[in-house]
Order: C-alpha cells, then structure tokens, then sequence
C-alpha cells in the first residue's frame, strides 16, 4: 500500500496519491471544495466520491446513484432511510385509499 503524498504524511493513501485526512475533492453538486473524509457537514459515498451533506441529501432525493460514477448507493444510510420513509407512506397511503374507497360504496349505498 502507498503512503500519502502531502508532506511527510505516514498515512495510507486514499484515492489521487493522498489519504483522507489530505485528500481534498470537488463535490460535483455545488462545485466547493470538500474535504474527504465523513463528518456531520460531510459524507463520502463507498466509492470515494465526497460531498457536503446538504448536497448529497438533495441529490439522493432524486437518485440513489453517486453523482459522479454513477454507482448504486443502496447500502448507504441515507439510502435506506429514504426507503424506508417510502416504504412507510406508501402501506399509509393504501390504508388510507382502502379506507376512503369503503366509506364511498357505504355512502352510495345510502337512498337519497
């Protein structure tokens, strides 16, 4: 394994010959720099790519696919949180239509 790049760094190396505490990325979202290493104002995806939070929760609304590489992202927590609200107001949805679809034939089995 390679050591980093900065300076007299003895850490492994990351990605672009530099370990996550001196790797620095473009987050492709916003187009700031980014540190890469995961924090509460940061998150860097399995494969690499780094992103401020905000960017990525926003992106993720739309995609479940890293923004750059395009992989799949399922085993992400915000992934599997996003799914799981989904999965919740979907049943709540269908219990709601059920109920409202009963309520309308008992109604139109009332005479005027």
């Amino acid at each position: 394994m390679s050591r980093c790049q900065w300076k007299n760094c003895k850490s492994n190396v990351l990605m672009d010959d530099y370990c996550p505490r001196h790797l620095k990325q473009t987050c492709s979202i916003c187009w700031e720099k980014v540190p890469s290493t995961n924090s509460a104002k940061h998150k860097r995806l399995r494969c690499g790519h780094a992103y401020h939070l905000d960017c990525i929760i926003n992106w993720f609304l739309h995609s479940d696919d890293c923004p750059v590489c395009r992989k799949p992202q399922k085993n992400d927590s915000i992934i599997q949180f996003k799914h799981l609200i989904e999965t919740n107001l979907r049943r709540k949805y269908k219990e709601a239509i059920i109920s409202l679809e009963r309520e309308n034939r008992m109604l139109r089995q009332i005479p005027n």
